[in-house]
């Protein structure tokens, strides 16, 4: 208002402009619920793989034997499993391929017949314990070593190993990031 607005008794009314325009609240509800969602599945992953790669202490793990203690100390019947062939005994004689262990009733007869007779032979001296090895190769599917650990089992072996080769990095190839 100026001099003269307030010597004629009028009063002007003052306008303010706004300078922006009214906005809307942000909501931010979905927003959060994304992020809880992120943030549940990454702290069930994270929780998984060290659950993977530490050792439980209420769970008594199978144990492995090395070479030298299996020679000194049992009796063993080898059973070699490829892609394409099972050869058992030390003189690995072949007895078909990993699929006749599901199909074929005749070949997984000859091979209990066979374990059997390797068992049977080594339960003879009392101061052995009788040991089966499974030697397979690492693209043949878990069923088809099942299967034979079955027919092992059948036979009388409770001492079943399988034959594995020690990587020196073998954490780094499992978990990258556990390395680090």
């Amino acid at each position: 208002m100026n001099y003269q607005d307030i010597q004629s008794g009028e009063k002007k009314h003052r306008r303010v402009r706004r300078k922006h325009a009214d906005v809307k609240g942000l909501s931010i509800t979905s927003l959060l619920d994304v992020l809880t969602i992120i943030l549940v599945f990454l702290i069930k992953n994270v929780s998984m793989e060290a659950v993977k790669v530490s050792e439980l202490p209420d769970m008594t793990y199978p144990t492995t034997i090395t070479v030298e203690k299996l020679a000194e100390k049992a009796e063993v019947t080898p059973v070699k499993m490829y892609l394409d062939k099972i050869l058992l005994g030390n003189e690995s004689l072949y007895f078909g391929t990993p699929q006749d262990l599901k199909g074929d009733e005749d070949k997984r007869e000859k091979i209990q017949q066979y374990l059997n007779y390797e068992y049977n032979s080594i339960v003879k001296d009392e101061t052995k314990e009788p040991c089966l090895i499974v030697q397979a190769d690492s693209n043949l599917p878990c069923d088809y070593i099942t299967e034979m650990v079955r027919l092992g089992t059948a036979t009388g072996y409770t001492n079943i190993y399988f034959a594995t080769l020690e990587a020196p990095d073998w954490l780094k190839a499992y978990n990258p990031a556990a390395t680090q």
